[in-house]
């Protein structure tokens, strides 16, 4: 029963001292967190209205592109770009310059978890500078 008592008095000792600045790391913490998850979000969102939108069109495909720090998917309907999911005010050629065209993904193939879990987590780690393409 000693052994109990000292751990519990300890972990009371540590409460006390550590308690209030673990709090206050909860706090500052809570903003950034929750704004990551919903970038997650939004371009799991974006994906999945972008491959609805390619299996529509003959030979379509889609494309991740950043801008700053927003994932963008383009849609392809062969060589030629449609449009960009979600809307921005970008022009399309402007957001594939500098891309690599052979990491289109067709609807028909999909996505598997690793890959989905490295999208996601290069979306959420994803620091550009606001004004930065690509």
């Amino acid at each position: 029963m000693a052994g109990k008592a000292k751990v519990v008095g300890q972990a009371i000792k540590l409460g006390t001292k550590y308690g209030p600045q673990v709090w206050i790391a909860t706090q500052a913490l809570r903003e950034p967190t929750k704004a990551a998850a919903q970038k997650v979000m939004a371009s799991e969102r974006a994906r999945k209205s972008a491959l609805a939108h390619a299996r529509t069109l003959s030979d379509g495909s889609i494309l991740k592109v950043y801008r700053g720090d927003q994932s963008l998917w383009i849609v392809f309907t062969g060589d030629t770009a449609v449009t960009v999911h979600p809307p921005t005010d970008v022009e399309l050629s402007s957001l594939l310059r500098g891309a690599d065209l052979t990491k289109r993904v067709r609807p028909d193939e999909p996505l598997g978890a690793k890959g989905r879990i490295k999208d996601a987590t290069t979306s959420a780690l994803r620091h550009g500078k606001p004004t930065a393409i690509n």
